[in-house]
């Protein structure tokens, strides 16, 4: 019997974030606020639909990370292009804290992926930027856009 694909990439996925998130313990960060910070400094323009969608994670979730990135000092709600809507801004901290986390985040990309080759992680990494612009229909996952 072979293993289905989602299933692994589910499994790999609850083992990746348990482990990011134990690093990013020290730094009052969980994976998935890394992932809307990082998405913002990627798409500074993303509204909070669109921040869902990258996510795979429902709307109220997103309106929660923010609440506590801004309560944090880490995003910054701004009027948006029109009198209801708005836009939102990592701030310089968060800037910065970014750049400092780089170096727990590939300790754990490097326990994760063991003795593959540094091609065969780079085969990997572009696979699942190919299966994440599919499944979540936005080509910005995919590198150079």
């Amino acid at each position: 019997m072979r293993t289905h694909i989602p299933y692994l990439l589910a499994v790999a996925s609850t083992v990746a974030a348990r482990r990011v998130d134990e690093r990013l313990h020290d730094y009052d960060l969980t994976v998935r606020q890394y992932g809307l910070l990082t998405q913002l400094s990627l798409e500074p323009e993303l509204t909070m639909a669109e921040l869902a969608r990258q996510l795979g994670i429902a709307r109220q979730s997103v309106h929660q990370l923010v609440s506590e990135l801004v309560e944090a000092g880490h995003v910054r709600r701004r009027p948006g292009a029109d009198d209801r809507s708005r836009r939102l801004e990592i701030t310089d901290t968060a800037r910065y804290l970014l750049t400092r986390i780089d170096g727990p985040l590939e300790q754990v990309e490097t326990e994760l992926l063991g003795d593959l080759t540094p091609e065969e992680a780079e085969t990997l990494r572009r696979l699942l930027q190919r299966v994440l612009a599919h499944a979540t229909d936005d080509e910005a996952w995919l590198p150079g856009r």
